[in-house]
């Protein structure tokens, strides 16, 4: 019940505001407004705008959808890694010259992860982006 009060009182005044209500309000839009935007649930939404979603576990589809309806960007340089690491794991190998077996020895994974990191089947998670790239 306190943090509702909370949020009404920051809503009225705009301060205390998180980036996504900020852009949400200068656009006129209601949550309501923008679950039927995006297809996303008031769950869903209310927990990006909240920053109750780690950077590491945001949907890029989501934010993607969040973007295009509320005219910013939301994507981070993480998520832009994570769209493009298929390149940046290969490039990366092919410049320092490490093979498979050798690169997946420096992460602390198997060959077969860091297969799959080529082929773009997955991506490294947070923490390896953080530490390695």
């Amino acid at each position: 019940m306190l943090a509702l009060l909370r949020l009404k009182k920051a809503e009225k005044n705009n301060s205390g505001l998180t980036h996504l209500a900020k852009a949400r309000k200068e656009k006129g839009l209601t949550i309501a407004d923008v679950t039927r935007l995006t297809g996303l649930s008031y769950d869903n939404y209310i927990k990006y705008e909240r920053k109750e979603v780690g950077e590491q576990n945001m949907s890029i589809d989501t934010l993607k959808k969040l973007s295009d309806v509320l005219g910013v960007d939301l994507l981070t340089d993480y998520h832009r890694f994570k769209m493009a690491s298929a390149q940046i794991v290969c490039g990366y190998m092919e410049r320092n010259n490490v093979s498979i077996r050798g690169f997946a020895a420096n992460c602390g994974v198997s060959a077969t992860t860091v297969k799959n990191w080529r082929n773009g089947t997955c991506a490294p998670s947070y923490e390896m982006w953080e530490w390695f790239f």
